[in-house]
């Protein structure tokens, strides 16, 4: 098994998480255990070597999880550095708490723990048997308690960070092995035989009627939809202006081998400078021509508008549901969702709505 495989599993599986975890924190503690064990620590013949151990490692906790989870993520990376500072005052309050309130229970069921620091050091235990402000106040006055919980916490960071780094690694390999699929899947749609035999025979139907201006439109159009799908199907993002282009070309191809339905595409966003992943949208509107039924009061609507930064495509076609799988679609759709969530990941919302014989995609997206 890869270390692909074993972090992917993890991540996979809350319960193999939380073992990780468990895991990871009684290594630590055994390792704390062994180094005042094994060392000429005054403490190592007695409860403290575990004792200790174990109060610093709850301290080190109560600050990590919340610090890793909740202040970094959602304060500190959007920089949000008052509620951060604050949330971090707050941690370290209880870091301070844990210890002195730790340190004062130790001693005072400990027997033969006190008999050891009245032989050692009386002056630290005649400030532990004060009352527990005073013990805390003595804490946080101690600045090699706030150097300990850094160096304490250097290892988890660091493997947490790192996993965390290694995960959006994976995730953008995902992104590119999608991405050059995607790329493939679209060049070999547009040397399909029936999408270019469509179009040059609805091309040689104009030219026979000597509708010239329609068939140098046509050849214009199939050549700018050539063009701009084999320059851009590479680019990581383009201009939503441009994928406007495409769609239209693309539309007006289409509908020359329609009879009855009427086909509309609207939009707002002909000059946006959004940028948005390439060949976005070509699978929604392919699949509308593909399952139009083409009968008389039949209609594509296609719809495209932004609003401050929210994209809305929608695509309505008329269908037969008796002869269609009104499923999630083929490959198209599939390659569709794969890429909204990898390039999205929750900031869009797709959900398809069928009522009677009508078939329609709605495209949300916070661009």
């Amino acid at each position: 098994m890869t270390l692909d495989n074993i972090i992917e599993r993890r991540n996979s599986s809350l319960s193999i998480r939380i073992l990780s975890h468990l895991v990871f924190w009684t290594v630590l503690f055994i390792s704390s255990f062994y180094i005042i064990k094994t060392s000429y620590s005054v403490y190592n013949n007695s409860p403290l070597t575990y004792l200790i151990p174990i109060r610093q490692l709850l301290g080190v906790i109560v600050v990590f999880y919340p610090l890793m989870y909740v202040s970094i993520p959602k304060f500190f990376i959007k920089k949000k550095w008052s509620v951060f500072l604050l949330n971090l005052s707050i941690l370290l309050f209880f870091h301070v708490f844990i210890e002195a309130f730790g340190e004062k229970i130790t001693f005072e069921f400990c027997d033969s723990c006190r008999i050891l620091a009245e032989e050692i050091n009386p002056n630290h235990l005649s400030v532990l048997d004060k009352p527990i402000v005073d013990n805390i106040l003595y804490k946080a006055s101690n600045v090699g308690l706030y150097f300990n919980l850094l160096s304490s916490l250097v290892l988890p960071i660091a493997i947490k960070s790192s996993l965390g780094y290694y995960q959006v690694y994976i995730k953008n390999l995902q992104l590119e092995k999608e991405k050059v699929q995607l790329e493939l899947n679209f060049l070999k749609a547009q040397v399909n035989p029936h999408f270019l035999f469509n179009t040059l025979n609805n091309l040689y139907s104009l030219i026979i009627h000597e509708r010239i201006d329609k068939s140098a439109e046509t050849v214009t159009g199939l050549t700018s939809f050539m063009r701009y799908s084999l320059d851009n199907a590479t680019k990581k993002s383009i201009h939503l202006s441009e994928e406007v282009r495409l769609l239209k070309n693309y539309i007006e191809l289409e509908k020359l081998r329609l009879n009855y339905t009427k086909v509309s595409f609207k939009t707002n966003a002909e000059e946006s400078n959004k940028d948005i992943p390439p060949l976005l949208f070509i699978p929604l509107v392919e699949n509308a021509f593909k399952y139009n039924t083409d009968k008389l009061d039949t209609n594509i609507s296609i719809n495209l508008n932004i609003k401050n930064n929210t994209l809305c495509f929608t695509v309505e076609n008329s269908f037969d549901i008796k002869n269609t799988k009104t499923n999630s679609g083929g490959l198209g759709l599939s390659n569709l969702n794969k890429r909204l969530n990898l390039y999205f990941d929750k900031k869009y919302n797709y959900e398809i709505v069928i009522e009677n014989s009508i078939y329609k995609a709605i495209l949300k997206l916070d661009i």
